[in-house]
This record gives structure tokens, sequence and C-alpha cells, in this order.
């Protein structure tokens, strides 16, 4: 294998990347050595450090360095310089508090009370801060040295003195519950601190004591301490919320508050409490708060904090309101759309202002009427436009020219002044939006500006045919060839008009129907909503939400003030069974507004859609384009061939109204023949134009009234295109007609059988019969061709001898170029790759027309030719579902079988060859004595009998080669309703 490659990276411990699996790095500032796991950072693993030991160099001995969290400096562990062997320190598994670390003989350590034998020390030793010795037992002396606390307990206890070399510095106090803390040097034993329960006064004993308390909370996890909070808020009215935030050290579970106002003392477990403040009169309140944790006890269980006048409350913010009135007193307050005042009229302003009524607010207002007059001031709550009660209303009148147009004015009611109420609350407003309208404002649209819309029409596409019948003198507007707006059944409705026209109160609206009133209603005050004859008034409306145009509109946009001007929608609607066919036209006039238009419209009598009559009809051959034959068949294949389509009748093509459409007349592919499933035309669609008949149905290019209704109408020849797509069909054509009522049902398909083969052979070809490449020597691989040599014989085995032909393969072929001849003959047909026996009369009622074979009845033979060399056997494959009757035979001119066989040199596939020889049944010109040249008995082809398999034919010792321009001859006979659906050669 190939030698594995090693990468070592190195460089500052930041820049180390995610090292792969097994890669080592090393970090040149910290002098560590990682290994990759997973080419991820995270995961580099950590195997050793130059900063953790010293290796021993012959001079100084290995040290272990515990460094701190900087890595700059260290506990060293070293060894001695010399070790006679190797000693073991075993550590205890776990720590004691205040106990000595003792070590055995063999290295054990352990935890110990006391030292089991005397501590001798030598020198000075200083403690900063002092240390104490304690003597335990009676009878114990300490030498000499400088001591500066001693505890005796036990009683002989002394120590030796010298006053020339020691010093004793021995402070004696009296007991701790009798003595105080004094002052701290720091200057606060609170701050910071863990209680701040300390003074200077505080006795040792009890500080002790809270200290011992303290130690065991913290170490339950029950202690609480530096506790501290903060309201969001710190004035405001009342009702005053606030929610303070704590912050504490430990953990606090409970929380006492004290809000100041007399309110119960509240216990929670929330560090986020709420309170509302509900004094009106307002008021400074201070707020005390005690965190703990329930489950703690004595002093840190606990910490308490307090605010002294931390909370401002002002008396209730003011709310400013106020409503407008008609009148001076009583009456209902103006709202929604009755919110308006028309210029010269006066409305009257109620402050309904709340919490602004105390004694001593002092409170001031303003309002702005919002028409560009002067505010008005109102000193008091008393005055007019005050808040008091017993204050009147506050008028205003609205002086000409000061109307709002399509928008409202804002009105504005200020509260200025407020001695009690939050400072940053004042001033606040209220404001209403007025409607100020005009007092004379323009009328508005009338009906001679309205535009009555044509009645719904019917129909595809309709337009007026030419010597429609007029009705209405020209008023309808229509002329032969116009688009029109066409009724059949029903009710005609015109309109109603989109929008309001004016006036609705007086004046007289008459419905017009062809020139003639055909119902009129005298306008009233009232609703005069209704139908009369053929005029129906839809709605009536006040033009207060209308624009002076009639279509709605808001309140806010309004220009007409209510009950000013109303306005009306109507239509005109008459049953068609009412009006005369031909054109009509509909109006509404109004004896002082004037006229809508005038809408024209057409009745049409024709209300079914047509119908195709082909009985009579015809097709035939327009262009013949280039044929293809197959058996002598001709079909349409090039040159852009086309068919004519004659006789055919229409019924209901056209009344009144005509579709403008272009396809009226539709020639499609019909039914298909003898199990074919493609297109033999392009279908087509034919105008008016194209199937205009010898009596024309036209007028300047313009459909004729009633054509077709009263009997039918026969068109024109249509020219139909043969398809250009790549087909092997036969097919039939079919016809469908259009009118203004929509499509007729296909006729039935022409019985003419239209044939069209523009694709590529498949099946049996008769032009390139399969011959395997493989047979023979490879000196010829050409497919086999039918041959027309025999189409006068009515035999099997037909005497070629006198022939004079050399050469079969090429002497008289079947082509696709043209029809040999095959009427008349016993010629079997290739029709769609199938090999049939054919009777038809291709002659009559096919397209294009082709051989009649009706009378070539009796056996019909497929005669083909093949060449190869070297080639004695060969396999003939054929596949007939129900057999043939006339056998198959195989010959090969100019062999020694020309005269060693009993039937005009031909051989019989249905016997068996005699198994040597050559193959014929005359022994007296060198026969074997049998015609057969089946192979093996398993390779007869027997008449009668279904085929489908390859069946071995031989030559017996005769040779292609030896043969006539080295063929074979296959003849094969097939009777009435016989076929062979596949054929082939290898």
């Amino acid at each position: 294998m190939t030698s594995p490659v090693l990468q070592f990276k190195r460089g500052a411990f930041a820049n180390l990347p995610g090292l792969r699996v097994g890669e080592p790095g090393f970090t040149t500032d910290k002098y560590d050595l990682y290994i990759g796991l997973s080419s991820e950072t995270a995961t580099n693993q950590f195997y050793g450090s130059g900063r953790y030991w010293g290796r021993e160099d012959g001079t100084n001995p290995l040290e272990f360095k515990l460094v701190d969290k900087d890595g700059s400096n260290s506990i060293n562990l070293r060894a001695p310089a010399t070790l006679s062997g190797i000693t073991t320190y075993t550590f205890p598994e776990t720590p004691q508090a205040g106990k000595l670390l003792i070590t055995d003989a063999s290295g054990n350590l352990s935890w110990g009370a006391e030292f089991s034998s005397d501590l001798n020390i030598t020198g000075i030793v200083t403690a900063t801060g002092g240390f104490n010795i304690g003597i335990n037992s009676s009878g114990n002396t300490i030498t000499t040295g400088p001591v500066q606390n001693l505890n005796f307990i036990g009683a002989g206890n002394t120590f030796a003195y010298n006053p020339d070399t020691d010093t004793v510095d021995i402070t004696i106090a009296g007991e701790g519950s009798a003595m105080t803390l004094g002052s701290p040097t720091d200057g606060s034993y609170t701050s910071p601190a863990a209680l701040n329960t300390f003074t200077s006064t505080t006795k040792i004993s009890d500080s002790i004591d809270d200290l011992n308390e303290l130690a065991l909370n913290i170490m339950r996890n029950t202690a609480v301490s530096g506790l501290a909070f903060t309201a969001n808020s710190t004035a405001g009215g009342a009702p005053f919320a606030i929610t303070l935030s704590t912050g504490f050290d430990g953990n606090a579970n409970s929380f006492d508050i004290d809000w100041g106002d007399g309110s119960a003392l509240e216990t929670t477990s929330d560090s986020t409490p709420s309170h509302t403040y509900t004094n009106t009169d307002g008021g400074l309140f201070s707020i005390e708060m005690v965190a703990k944790n329930t489950g703690g006890a004595g002093a840190g269980h606990s910490f308490s904090a307090a605010r002294s006048n931390y909370i401002t409350v002002y008396t209730p913010d003011p709310s400013v309101s106020f409503a407008l009135y008609r009148a001076s007193s009583g009456g209902s307050a103006l709202s929604g759309s009755d919110l308006y005042v028309v210029e010269g009229q006066s409305l009257y302003l109620d402050n309904n202002t709340t919490n602004a009524t105390q004694v001593g607010s002092g409170a001031t207002y303003t309002v702005d009427w919002g028409d560009s007059s002067a505010n008005s001031f109102i000193s008091s709550n008393t005055v007019g436009g005050g808040a008091s009660t017993t204050a009147d209303r506050l008028q205003h009148t609205w002086a000409d020219g000061t109307l709002s147009g399509t928008g409202r004015d804002t009105l504005t009611l200020t509260i200025n002044k407020h001695d009690l109420a939050n400072p940053g609350v004042i001033p606040t407003s209220s404001t209403v939006s007025l409607k100020v309208y005009d007092d004379s404002p323009a009328t508005p649209d009338t009906l001679s500006s309205k535009t009555l819309s044509n009645v719904s029409s019917t129909g595809t596409s309709p337009k007026a045919a030419h010597g429609f019948t007029e009705n209405t003198s020209g008023a309808a507007g229509i002329s032969t060839g116009d688009t029109v707006n066409r009724v059949t059944t029903g009710t005609a409705t015109a309109g109603p008009i989109a929008s309001f026209a004016y006036n609705a109160d007086s004046g007289t609206l008459t419905a017009m129907v062809n020139g003639s009133a055909d119902g009129q209603r005298v306008l009233t005050g009232g609703d005069d909503s209704a139908s009369y004859t053929s005029l129906t008034i839809d709605s009536e409306s006040d033009y207060n939400l209308l624009t002076s145009g009639g279509t709605s509109t808001t309140f806010a946009n309004s220009t007409f003030y209510p009950n000013l001007y109303k306005g009306f929608k109507a239509r005109v609607a008459k049953a068609v069974s009412g009006l005369s066919v031909g054109t009509n036209s509909m109006q509404l006039q109004h004896s002082t507004g004037g006229n809508t238009n005038t809408v024209g419209f057409m009745k049409d009598d024709l209300t079914s859609s047509p119908s195709v009559d082909v009985s009579s009809a015809t097709v035939t051959q327009n262009n013949a384009g280039t044929f293809r034959y197959v058996s002598g068949i001709p079909y349409y294949n090039s040159g852009s061939p086309t068919l004519t389509v004659a006789g055919v009748e229409i019924d209901h093509l056209v009344g009144q109204c005509y579709t403008d459409q272009n396809d009226i007349v539709e020639v499609d592919d019909g039914s298909n023949q003898e199990g074919t499933s493609s297109n033999a035309i392009t279908n087509s669609g034919y105008t008016y134009a194209q199937i205009d008949g010898a009596s024309t149905m036209l007028e300047g290019g313009i459909p004729k009234v009633n054509t077709g209704t009263a009997s039918s109408y026969a068109i024109g020849s249509l020219t139909v295109p043969i398809t250009s797509s790549s087909v092997r069909t036969i097919s039939r054509v079919k016809v469908r007609a259009k009118n203004v009522n929509g499509t007729s049902s296909y006729s039935s398909s022409i019985a003419t059988n239209i044939q069209v083969h523009t694709a590529s052979q498949s099946g049996i070809n008769e032009t390139a019969i399969a011959v395997s490449d493989s047979l023979g020597n490879g000196d010829l691989t050409n497919d086999g061709v039918r041959i027309f040599d025999f189409s006068a014989q009515t035999t099997n085995t037909p005497d070629y001898s006198g022939f004079g032909v050399s050469n079969f393969y090429t002497n008289s072929l079947y082509s696709e170029g043209s029809d040999p001849g095959v009427s008349g003959t016993k010629e079997a047909t290739v029709r769609l790759g199938v090999i049939k026996h054919d009777t038809t009369n291709y002659a009559s009622g096919y397209l294009p027309a082709g051989p009649n074979r009706s009378g070539d009845t009796g056996t019909q033979y497929f005669t083909f030719a093949f060449q190869r060399k070297a080639v004695a056997n060969f396999e003939l494959s054929i596949t007939s579902s129900g057999g043939i009757s006339g056998g198959v035979f195989i010959a090969a001119p100019g062999t020694n079988i020309d005269s060693a066989s009993g039937l005009n040199g031909w051989l019989r596939a249905d016997q068996t060859y005699a198994g040597s020889g050559t193959p014929g049944s005359n022994t007296g010109s060198g026969g074997n004595g049998s015609d057969g040249c089946a192979f093996t008995s398993g390779d007869r082809i027997q008449t009668g009998t279904a085929l489908s398999s390859s069946y071995t034919l031989t030559l017996g010792d005769q040779n292609m080669t030896d043969a006539d321009g080295n063929v074979v001859l296959v003849r094969i006979g097939l009777a009435s309703g016989e076929s062979v659906t596949a054929l082939s050669v290898s």
C-alpha cells in the first residue's frame, strides 16, 4: 500500500483548526499537543503540554506544575534530587474539614485530628493576623518563643517566658453576649454584605449566631440577600397601576409587600408584583418589601428593602368629551350621519368632561370650532360650556362660506388647566368630526345625462342579416352587418340606469318602446317605486348620501344635506312575445329632466341550432397529387391532394341575425375503416363566402335574412385537403354547421372511403420482403420482391419454362409507382401490411378510385422471389391465424429441379423431402421420387391449419448458386377469407 502522509499543524492556540482524525497539532504560544478526532475544533483532544512538567536533566529532578487559570504561575511538585527506590503516596478518597493529612510508614495518607507525637518548632513562627495554640490536657509546657494569642484549655498549662527575647500580645475580654462589635474599619457592616442587620452596637454573640444561621442558609440554598426594587412608573392619576421589578442574590421564593396605602400586607411568589392605587384624593406612598425563602430560618433567609415617598398619586385623569345638540336644552345628542350643520344654522356644545370638577381643580377649556372662526375660551366649570351639570350649553353659528365640501370639519375641546391632576396629562383634548353643508347647492344631474344600457343579448356573435325587418324607422340605429343585441324569448329589459337621476319628486317619467309611450308615472313626493306597463321605477333615494352624478358616497364626502333633493332609478322592460320580429327600440323620458339615449336591438325568430343533411352529398377527387400503389391499389400520398364535398344541405342557417364566425361549416374526419385510427383529411372550417351555393345566400358579402328557414339551403362545393401527417389509414368525412344559436350535431359519415398512405411501410411490404442478411455466403443480402410474372396463371404450380425469363427477381415486379394491372387476375392483395384474398371493388366508393377486384374469385396468389448464393436450405416464417388453403410452393428455376419435379418445376411445402438427392417425383429425370421440400415432417406447411412458426424448406442436393439469377420463387395460395399477417425468410 502507499505510505501514509503525516501532516503536523502548528501555530498559535487561537488559530488551531479542527484536526482530521489522527492528525497532530502543536500550539507555539502554549506548547500544547492536540490530536484530531473529527475535523471539528470542539473535538480536538488535548494530550499534553510542556507547561505542566519540568523534565529531569541530570541536575534537577522531574517536577509537575499545577498552573493557575492564566497559565503564568504554578505550584510545583518535585521529587527529591536522589531516590534509592520507588516511593508511593496514596491519598484519601474524600476531604475532611479541619483535619491534618498524616502519613504512615508505607506512604498511606489519612486525615487526623492531631499529631500523635510532640511538635518541636525551632525559630520564629510568624503568622499575619496571629495564630492560636491550644493545649487540651494539663501539665503541658510551652517553651519560649513569640506567641500572639494563647488558648489554654485545662488546669496547670504554662509557658516559659523570657522578657529579653520573647514578646507576647495577649488580649483578654469579657463574655461575648456583653461585648459589642464596635465600628468596622471600612465604615460599614452592611455595604457590601450578605446581612444588613449588623451595627456597631450588635452583640458579638448575636453576630456570631447570625453568621452561623447565614452559613446554614447558604449551605441549604435558602439564603437571600441584596434585595432592591424599582417601579415601572412612579407618578400617575388614580387609579394608578404599577409593577415592580425586583433584584436579589440567593434563592428568594416569597415576597412580603407593604404598598403604603393602607391596603393589607401582600405576600406573593411573583418577583414582579403589581398594585393599583385607588386613592382618588392622591398622595405620596412608601413601599417596603421583604424577600425570603420559605424553606429557610434565622438570619440570612430573608432580606428587606424600602423606598420612602416613592409613589406619587394624583387625582383621576380627566377624560374630555362633549356632545352637540340642535337646541340649547333637551333633544338628543347628534351622532352618525346626523352630525351635520347647514350654513347659517347653530349647534350647542355640552361639555361632558369627567374628573375635572373637584374643588380646587381650577379647570379651564378651549373650543376650536373647526371653521376658522375664533376659539371659544371657557374660564370655569360653571360658565357656559363648562363641565358642571349646571353649566349651560355653548352656542356656535356657522356663517356662509364655511361649508366643509367633500370632507368634514374637526371640532376640538381641550382642557387647558387642572391643578390636582397629573401634570403629564394636561392639556388633553377630544374631537368630533362635523359635516358643514352648503345651504344652496346646485341641483344634481338629470335623466338627460344618463345612459340606458341595452337589453341582454343571446346567441353567439349576432349581427344583423341583410334584409332584416325594420320596425323603428331607423331609431334603433341598426344597419346590415352591425353587431346587435339579440332576443328570442323572455323579457327584453333596457336598464336600469346605473345611477340616480334628479328629480323624483315631480314631472312625468315615461317608457318609450319603438317610439311610442308604453307606461308612465307622474312623480310625487312619496315613494313611486313600482311597475307601470313597460316602465319600472326600481328605487328612489335622498341625495344626502349620493354624489351629484347619483352614485353612492359616504357621509363624510356628501355635499347635499338631508331631504333637499331626491332621485330615481328606472328601466324599460317588455315581454319579447309582445315585440315585433326585427328591430326594436327603448328609451326613458322625463318631462323636465330630459331623455336617455335610445337603445336598439333585434328580435330573432330563429330559435334552434342548424341541422345538416348529407343524404345527397358526394365526395369526389379534386386534386390527385401523386398516388402511392400497394398491390395495384392507389393511396393519396404527396402533391397536396384535395377532395370536393358537394350536395350538403343545411336547415336554420340564418334568421334576422347571422353569427359572426369563420367556421360556419366544418368538414371533419369521420369513421375509420378496416381497423385504422388516423385522420385521412385535415379538419377544416369554411366561411359564408366559401359555403355560398348556386342560389347565393349573400348580399354584399352579408348573409341574407331567413336563409334555410323555409327550406333547406344547398351550400356550395367545399374543397377538403388530404392530411399531410404521416399516416396509413382509410376513413370517411362528416359535416356540421353553426348558427347564432349554436352548433349542429355531426352528420353521419359520407359513405366514401378515403385511402391515405404517407407513412413508412409496416407489416408485409411487397417491395421489400424481409430476407436475413446472414442467409447464404454474403454475396447477396437484398430483400425479397413480389413478382407479377404469374398474374395470368390460375394454378398452384404454373409452368414457367416457356416464359423465357432468365431472372424473375428483376423481370416484372410490383412497385409503388403504378398499378401493374391486378384487375381480372388471381393476384392477392397486400392491404395495410397484410396479404389477403381480396374481391373488393375499389373503383366505387373509394378514393382514389382503384381496380375492381369483384370478379377475381377463386384461389388468389402471392408470388415473390429472393436471391442468395450457397443456399440449399432456408426457413420460411409465416403467420396465418386461419391457415391457407392454396398451400405454399417453391421453385429454383435453372436447377435440376426443373426436370425432376412433377409439378412444372415446383416443390410443395406440405410434403416432406425424401431425404436425399434432387427433390422431384420424376425419377426418370433424376428426381428422388417426391415433390416434397419440407426438411422434416415437422417443417411441413399444412393447408387449412393455423400457421405461426418458421419452417425449413430444402432444395436437396441443389443450390441457389446454380439457379437462374440465384433466385428461388415462393408461391402462396389463399382462398376467400384467408390472410397472411407475417412473412420472412432466414
